[in-house]
């Protein structure tokens, strides 16, 4: 049994962090050979970064070549059997489909199913699920059954991608014979008038297993390389339109304000340039915003809501200066006179002069007090009144942006040394860094941010507080001035944790936690393919975890959560950031939006 040496890449390149053996801080190896043994299968690979280490804790040479060959093979099927398969599908020929099949090719397909089925102002959504008395089916068979699947969908410009979730070798001494494997079938695009669904947003989704010859480039190029499939589960999905449009100008939003990874140079490319907060500073009923953008000419910049759901720029009128390089900030009533002020995180103090202007506070302490612990990774800030003085209470977020070197995903450490703060309201823009005392820094964990709620319906503010490197911790109030942390389970841990959202998803009167993690299709490849015995039990479950995506964290009372999102079909996001729970269509239950995507670079891949 080995130990882990775990290297400190970003997290969503966990599969090359895997292969490499993975370091638990720099000083159990080179950092500066942590780049060295880039392979072409991790170059090809979009969820795979490449990482070594010159270390007896890392996998034996054999091992690594392993795992590196079923990423380049995988990577040659991706670009050249299904690549290839997706075009035919396009083509809409049976012939061209069929001939991907082997002769004695069988598939297994639902001929009765369990559908579940929602639908509301013309949008549906079904799933059909596998039974135990599957349709058989031949090669020419499967083709037309495959064919049938977009069948509403106009064959104008339909989108039609496999996904492959895992790929391995019957035989694991044996590359050249037969492979199994898993994959999703995305197909996307607009309906068909002549099946009478013109205009429609369709999607069917197909989660298969399969088997096939060897994937080299000759075999796949050939044809007959696909042996058998089986079909667990069809999801189908139509609405008459985009769920949502974007009419940022067409609203009076100055999108020419807000920086443009596109335009910009690469050296001066962002990661995050700022954020979006909301508050109705006026009271007049709608919703006011306020866009921080990093590195603009105009920043932050402050939109009042108008009747009909227009927004006027009203920045300078309100008393708000420009602020160059201030990303963070914060609503939150600091002088208790119930209408929002306004903390620019390290800068200043605007107190809301019910709803006319903001006027900024000179003698507040509050900068200097986050100023004094460091500006460094500051992520954000949640507020509440944790001790129930009738104060609000501001509690300061950090993420590990230079120290992360020195942290460890395996141990779930992060090299952040200067933690988050909870700074306790003394009335009269007055506050005090009560962390310490109060036991409130959440173990120096990377947080990108942090919410409060009453985790157990005793009426007192709750403190979750998300990692970067492992699990989150619950700060579970004491009623006392004073935190006590908690786990969420002995098996319940998020890794890479970039975004938080807390609601009722079940209408239970127990508030649950949707935690947005890195999910890697890659990653996870490279665990199905990892030998069982590579490490101990504990350490393979945390590293399976690195890569298993969001989680939905539902609240049974009790302080016992049961972690679901696997299991609801939500987890696979992707590089997941700042998620919501909103009930986006009315009917009483809370929804989940998570973006997806790390940088942006191209106007073509909008995604990252």
């Amino acid at each position: 049994m080995r130990c882990l040496v775990l290297i400190p890449v970003a997290l969503c390149f966990a599969v090359a962090a895997l292969v490499a053996g993975c370091h638990g801080n720099t000083d159990d190896a080179n950092s500066n050979d942590a780049n060295s043994a880039v392979s072409s299968a991790a170059n090809n690979s979009s969820d795979a970064a490449a990482a070594d280490a010159s270390d007896d804790s890392i996998l034996p040479a054999a091992e690594r070549a392993f795992l590196w060959e079923c990423e380049h093979y995988g990577n040659r099927l991706g670009q050249i059997g299904f690549s290839a398969l997706s075009k035919a599908l396009l083509a809409g020929e049976p012939a061209a489909v069929a001939r991907f099949c082997s002769p004695d090719f069988q598939a297994s397909v639902p001929s009765e199913a369990a559908e579940i089925r929602w639908e509301k102002d013309s949008i549906t959504a079904s799933r059909v699920i596998g039974v135990e008395t599957p349709q058989l089916l031949n090669q020419d068979e499967f083709a037309l059954w495959l064919l049938e699947l977009p069948q509403n969908i106009s064959r104008g410009a339909p989108s039609i991608k496999f996904e492959l979730l895992h790929l391995a070798p019957l035989d694991r001494n044996n590359l050249e014979g037969g492979w199994e494997g898993r994959c999703r079938l995305r197909i996307q695009g607009t309906g068909n008038a002549g099946q009478g669904s013109a205009g429609q947003m369709l999607e069917v989704l197909v989660q298969l297993s399969f088997r096939t010859l060897s994937p080299t480039e000759e075999i796949l190029q050939a044809g007959g390389w696909l042996e058998k499939c089986v079909v667990s589960q069809i999801d189908v999905r139509r609405s008459p339109q985009p769920l949502m449009r974007e009419v940022s100008e067409q609203r009076g939003f100055k999108t020419d304000d807000l920086f443009d990874n596109w335009q910009a140079k690469k050296e001066e490319r962002l990661i995050t340039s700022g954020g979006v907060y909301l508050c109705d500073f006026d009271r007049d009923g709608y919703t006011d915003v306020l866009v921080m953008a990093e590195r603009t000419a105009h920043n932050p910049r402050f939109y009042r809501c108008l009747p009909a759901g227009r927004f006027e720029d009203v920045t300078y009128r309100i008393g708000l200066p420009d602020l160059p390089g201030v990303t963070q900030a914060v609503f939150v009533d600091i002088n208790n006179d119930g209408w929002e002020d306004l903390f620019f995180i390290g800068w200043g103090v605007f107190l809301n002069r019910q709803g006319k202007i903001f006027q900024l506070r000179k003698d507040s302490n509050l900068p200097q007090l986050v100023l004094e612990a460091g500006m460094d990774g500051v992520s954000g800030a949640s507020v509440a009144d944790f001790d129930r003085d009738g104060l609000i209470d501001i509690y300061i977020t950090r993420a590990d942006t230079r120290e992360h070197k020195k942290g460890s995903w395996v141990d779930g450490k992060s090299g952040n040394i200067r933690g988050n703060q909870l700074l306790r309201n003394l009335g009269n823009g007055r506050f005090e860094d009560v962390t310490q005392t109060a036991g409130a820094d959440g173990g120096r964990r990377s947080a990108f941010t942090a919410g409060w709620l009453d985790a157990n319906n005793d009426a007192w503010p709750d403190l979750y507080v998300i990692h970067e490197f492992g699990a989150g911790a619950l700060l579970v109030n004491q009623k006392n001035g004073s935190f006590t942390e908690r786990l969420l389970g002995d098996a319940s841990a998020d890794f890479g944790s970039m975004g938080l959202a807390l609601g009722d998803i079940d209408n239970d009167g127990q508030i649950d936690m949707y935690v947005s993690n890195m999910y890697s299709k890659a990653g996870n490849r490279v665990m199905d393919n990892l030998p069982s015995d590579s490490y101990e039990t504990e350490t393979l479950r945390k590293l399976r975890r690195m890569v298993a995506g969001s989680e939905l964290h539902l609240n049974e009372g009790g302080f016992h959560f049961q972690s679901i999102a696997d299991a609801a079909g939500i987890a696979n996001v992707g590089w997941s950031w700042g998620p919501v729970l909103v009930d986006l269509n009315n009917d009483g239950l809370l929804d989940i939006h998570s973006t997806c995507g790390f940088m942006s670079h191209d106007r073509r891949k909008p995604d990252g």
